[in-house]
């Protein structure tokens, strides 16, 4: 199944006649990326003499275009900070670099035009806008809130 939604995506994608620039983007937002919670899970379990990576990899094709890499690497990482227990800047930022730097290192990302340069300016816009999603708030004792509250003139 989770595999198995890229080629769905792409299907519904094609019969709706959308655009090629879309239909491609859709087969190409994971690239050949490994479903690594499954492939652990796969290796953990000792219930397999051998577990071989590439049943845990998506199809691909890898991203082609600089707008398919950007998708690619937001799905990731907005998933995995939606997943932090307590998303603080600093692990937001981690995070996204964190990932930035898999998709690099396992490949990802060799047919796509994207310089450092623009991922790390991209790792900056998504920290940017992730944190102010997900960032946790103070919880604020009755009294002190209601005093906050007054003091901006809502009544």
């Amino acid at each position: 199944i989770i595999r198995s939604h890229v080629k769905d995506g792409y299907e519904m994608a094609k019969n709706a006649k959308m655009p090629k620039v879309i239909t491609d983007i859709i087969r190409q937002h994971h690239g050949t990326g490994l479903v690594s919670f499954f492939y652990q899970k796969a290796l953990e379990s000792g219930r397999y003499e051998k577990v071989n990576e590439e049943d845990f990899r998506y199809e691909g094709p890898l991203p082609q275009t600089k707008e398919a890499a950007i998708i690619m690497l937001a799905d990731s990482v907005e998933a995995a900070v939606r997943s932090l227990s307590k998303p603080t800047v600093g692990r937001v930022e981690g995070t996204v670099r964190k990932i930035i730097k898999e998709k690099l290192n396992d490949g990802q990302l060799d047919e796509c035009p994207l310089t450092l340069q623009e991922l790390d300016k991209i790792g900056d816009i998504f920290t940017h806008i992730l944190s102010g999603i997900f960032h946790t708030r103070i919880e604020y004792p009755e009294k002190e809130l209601k005093a906050e509250i007054e003091g901006s003139g809502a009544k």
